[in-house]
C-alpha cells in the first residue's frame, strides 16, 4: 500500500504496533464522542476488546488500520475489513470503521485521504463497494460521508420494548414491513 499525501507534512500509511497507543487514545475520544447516541451500555471489557481487535488487524491481510501522521504525530486513524454485508448475497464489502481526526484537523481532506486509502485496499483485494456505520444523530459525520460519496441504505430503529407494549400505541391500521 502506497502512502498517501493529500496534504503538506500529511501522511496517510498503514499502522504499525507502535501507533496502537495512539489509535486507542483516539478510539477513546470518539467513544466520548458518540456516548450520548448509545442505547445499548458497552461491555466493560470493550477497550481491551478493540485493542486485540486492532492488534489482530495488523496482521490480517483482510483487514487494514490506518493512520494519519502530521509533522511525526498520529493525528487521524481509520479501519477497514473485508465483510460480508449482507446474507443475502455472497458479494463482500470492505467496512470502514473507527474514522477519527483530531478536531484541530478536521476540514482539511484527512478523513478523506483515510477513506481512500481504505478504497485502494477494498481494490487491491477485489472488493467493489465500501460500507460503513455511524449514528443518524451524527449530522456533520453525515454529510461528511454524503459529500464522499455515500449513500444510506438501511436504516436501524430502536425502542424500549415497555413503549412498545403499550396499548394506547398500539394501531391495528399498521402493517410493517421490514
Amino acid at each position: 500500500m502506497t502512502a498517501a499525501r493529500p496534504g503538506e507534512g500529511l501522511s496517510i500509511r498503514p499502522a504499525i504496533e507502535t501507533d496502537l497507543s495512539a489509535i486507542m487514545a483516539m478510539f477513546q475520544e470518539l467513544a466520548v464522542l458518540q456516548k450520548t447516541w448509545r442505547v445499548f451500555t458497552p461491555r466493560s471489557n470493550l477497550t481491551e476488546e478493540v485493542l486485540r481487535r486492532f492488534h489482530a488487524d495488523l496482521a490480517d491481510p483482510d483487514a487494514v488500520v490506518l493512520v494519519g501522521e502530521q509533522d511525526g504525530r498520529v493525528i487521524a486513524m481509520a479501519s477497514g475489513h473485508v465483510h460480508k454485508p449482507s446474507t443475502m448475497s455472497e458479494d463482500l464489502a470492505v467496512e470502514l470503521g473507527s474514522v477519527f481526526v483530531e478536531p484541530a484537523h478536521r476540514g482539511r481532506g484527512v478523513a478523506a485521504a483515510l477513506t481512500a486509502e481504505v478504497a485502494r485496499f477494498a481494490q487491491e483485494r477485489g472488493v467493489e463497494r465500501i460500507t460503513l456505520k455511524t449514528f443518524a444523530q451524527n449530522g456533520e459525520a453525515l454529510l461528511a460521508w454524503e459529500r464522499l460519496g455515500f449513500e444510506p441504505r438501511m436504516i436501524q430503529m430502536t425502542a424500549p420494548a415497555e413503549r412498545l407494549r403499550a396499548p394506547d400505541r398500539a394501531d391495528p391500521t399498521l402493517d410493517a414491513r421490514s
